[in-house]
């Protein structure tokens, strides 16, 4: 049995090319943004084999090929309405901008506590908002994956924290 999306004024469910393309247009602007921050970073008076520009650059450069990519699909590729595609709910956009909200919290404690501190709070809110409850979910997975991370980043390849 195969369900077929409503059509309403002529028009299916699926996304508009417009509506795909002023997403793309959006991350556009933010790659290109992180793209010219990256080129602000100073570089070191003695040579290095890697700057420390080429990550940032390499990410800006990404999100902006990735966005002309976004903009230039949703122009050509048809638009077939997604089977798979659920429908938007309250709960899901909640999520999300709490998800952005969680995140632009810990870019603003880290940089007034270690990241041990800030991470664990990091790991903890985005396990909650994702739907975690138990003490497991809350506390322990949370205290593994920043120790972890700490480890990895911190200790072995020596990236100030």
């Amino acid at each position: 049995m195969t369900v077929t999306e409503p059509v309403v004024d002529g028009r299916s469910g699926a996304a508009s090319p417009w509506r795909e393309a002023a997403l793309g247009l959006v991350f556009l602007a933010l790659g290109a943004v992180v793209w010219v921050l990256a080129r602000g970073i100073e570089l070191p008076q003695r040579p290095t084999a890697v700057s420390p520009r080429i990550w940032p650059e390499i990410l800006g450069i990404g999100i902006v090929g990735l966005s002309v990519l976004q903009i230039v699909l949703a122009f050509v590729r048809t638009h077939a309405p997604d089977e798979d595609t659920e429908p938007v709910t309250r709960t899901g956009l909640r999520r999300v901008i709490g998800f952005v909200v969680v995140v632009v919290a810990f870019g603003v404690l880290w940089y007034y506590v270690h990241f041990l501190i800030s991470g664990l709070a990091l790991v903890a809110a985005l396990t909650w908002v994702a739907g975690g409850r138990g003490l497991k979910d809350l506390v322990l997975f949370p205290a593994v994956i920043v120790v972890v991370l700490y480890a990895l980043f911190a200790l072995l390849l020596k990236v100030p924290v």
